[in-house]
C-alpha cells in the first residue's frame, strides 16, 4: 500500500512528536519530515512535496500564512492539503485561512482525537479524488460538504440572515466544536451586536447544526449555551 506523505512544520517540539506518532498510528500515512520554522518547512516541501501539510500559524521565523502563500504560489502544480495548527480564534487569521483553502482548522491546545477525524476525512476526501474520473453533483456534495448530507446554506436563508455573516458563525464553530459559544461570545467573534449573533446561532439551531443548553449564571439569568452538533 502507497502511504500518503505528511509534513508537520511545528515549532513546539513536544507537540510536533506526539503528532507524528499519532498520525504514523494509521497505515495509511508516514510522517516524511519535521520542521519548526518557515524556512525549513519550505526546504521540505521542495524535498518531499507531501500530500498532507500540518501547519503551525506561528513560527519562530515567520507566519504559517507566508508558507501556505509559497505553496499556492510557487508549488500551485502540487497538490498539498493543509491542516493549520493555531491558537488563534481571531476572524481575520481564520477568514484569511479559508481563503487559502486550507483543508482543516485546529483550534490549541489540539485534542489528537480530532486529528484522528481529520486524517480519516482527509482518506475519504483523497479515495474519492483517486477513484473518480468524472463528478455528479452528489459526489461534489460529499467533497465540499463533511457529512454529505444537505446543509442548511443550501437552503433558501431566511430574511436577516446574510450568508457571510453565517459562514462566520459555522467558522467559529467549526474551528471549536467542543468549545459552547453564549451569543455574547459570538458576538464578540464576529463583530456583531449580540441580539444579530443569537439569531444567527437560533437559524444553525433549527437546522440541527448545532444544539444548546441552558445555563445558569451568578446572577440566576438563564443563558444558551449553543455547541456544534457531533457527527
Amino acid at each position: 500500500m502507497n502511504k500518503r506523505s505528511v509534513l508537520i512544520v511545528e515549532d513546539d517540539s513536544r507537540i510536533a512528536t506526539i503528532l507524528a506518532k499519532t498520525i504514523t498510528k494509521m497505515d495509511e500515512f508516514e510522517v516524511v519530515g519535521l520542521a519548526s520554522s518557515a524556512d525549513e518547512a519550505i526546504d521540505l516541501l521542495n524535498c518531499f512535496s507531501p500530500e498532507l501539510l500540518f501547519l503551525d500559524i506561528s513560527l519562530k521565523d515567520s507566519s504559517g500564512l507566508d508558507v501556505i502563500k509559497y505553496i499556492r504560489q510557487d508549488l500551485s502544480e502540487i497538490k498539498i492539503c493543509v491542516v493549520m495548527l493555531t491558537a488563534a480564534k481571531d476572524v481575520e487569521v481564520i477568514q484569511k485561512a479559508i481563503s487559502f483553502g486550507v483543508f482543516d482548522y485546529i483550534l490549541k491546545p489540539i485534542a489528537f482525537s480530532r486529528i484522528n477525524q481529520t486524517l480519516q476525512r482527509y482518506i475519504e476526501y483523497s479515495n474519492r479524488l483517486d477513484n473518480n474520473n468524472a463528478f455528479e453533483q452528489e459526489d461534489l456534495d460529499l467533497l465540499f460538504h463533511k457529512s454529505g448530507k444537505p446543509s442548511v446554506e443550501l437552503q433558501e436563508a431566511p430574511k436577516g440572515i446574510d450568508t457571510i455573516t453565517l459562514d462566520k458563525v459555522r467558522t467559529v464553530m467549526t474551528t471549536s466544536p467542543d468549545t459552547p459559544y453564549t451569543a455574547e461570545a459570538m458576538s464578540e467573534c464576529i463583530g456583531t451586536s449580540r441580539t444579530t449573533a443569537r439569531r444567527y446561532l437560533e437559524f444553525l439551531l433549527s437546522g440541527h447544526e448545532v444544539i444548546a443548553d441552558i445555563e445558569y449564571g451568578t446572577v440566576g439569568r438563564p443563558e444558551r449555551h449553543y455547541v456544534l452538533t457531533k457527527t
